[in-house]
């Protein structure tokens, strides 16, 4: 019959599945989630490979019905030294729950480049973030410094864009590499619009350059922004940042 509706998915229950790690296309990926509920799933880690539409409802439906990932408060993002892009929630400290999403570099050459491949990840592969009060900006030393992918100067609207997801993020830590990306991105915030972007925050952490390393452009930059919320009745402090190795899904 003419526009009857397709018969609901029958869904089998993993009761023993704790850890899940699958790497390769979202569309097999899509395939076996929407026929799959893990209770007990503790640990996900997920890596697209090869080109691919990263649209993944039932992606983002598996999570949701997974109790453990539900409400996570800290989110590490960046890059490794084979992911061109990252995102991992974590829950309470020394909670064992983890949750990875990753792409490789092919796959965000073919991004839409109205998002970041971060955003993609944040948008696309995961439900919404309203409880992440930590964000991490960071990535693996094993990574040149000249292979970061977003230029500071072209890319101002990508990180706002990103940086717009995380509404109630109190605490940002920011590693050396990334500061140069956020020069701009502060800039544009100073005056009105010193609200528009992480609404909630109060700390934010710098990891310290070498000596050797330039920083005067990005301090103005952070100084000026701190200045601005602090007029507009929403003060920041800033402290170092003694960055810990980044973390890893095992």
């Amino acid at each position: 019959m003419e526009g009857r509706r397709p018969s609901p998915v029958t869904r089998s229950i993993l009761p023993d599945l704790t850890i899940f790690l699958f790497v390769g296309a979202s569309e097999y990926l899509e395939y076996l989630v929407e026929r799959i509920d893990a209770p007990r799933l503790h640990a996900l880690s997920i890596t697209f490979l090869h080109q691919m539409n990263l649209d993944t409802p039932s992606l983002v439906q598996f999570i949701r019905r997974t109790p453990s990932f539900d409400g996570p408060n800290e989110a590490h993002v960046g890059y490794t030294y084979e992911l061109d892009a990252v995102v991992r929630l974590l829950w309470a400290s020394y909670d064992y729950r983890k949750l990875s999403v990753g792409m490789f570099p092919e796959v965000s050459a073919q991004a839409d480049q109205q998002l970041s491949p971060m955003a993609q990840i944040c948008t696309m592969c995961l439900p919404p973030l309203p409880t992440v009060e930590n964000l991490r900006l960071d990535f693996s030393t094993e990574r040149l410094y000249s292979e970061m992918d977003m230029d500071r100067d072209e890319d101002v609207d990508l990180w706002l864009e990103f940086l717009r997801l995380f509404t109630a993020v109190k605490s940002l830590y920011l590693s050396v590499e990334f500061q140069p990306n956020m020069e701009s991105s502060l800039q544009e915030l100073v005056g009105g619009r010193t609200t528009e972007v992480l609404p909630s925050l109060q700390n934010i952490f710098l990891e310290r350059p070498e000596p050797s390393e330039p920083s005067g452009v990005f301090q103005e930059a952070i100084g000026q922004f701190v200045a601005a919320r602090q007029l507009s009745g929403h003060p920041i402090a800033i402290s170092d940042w003694d960055k810990e190795p980044y973390f890893e899904l095992k």
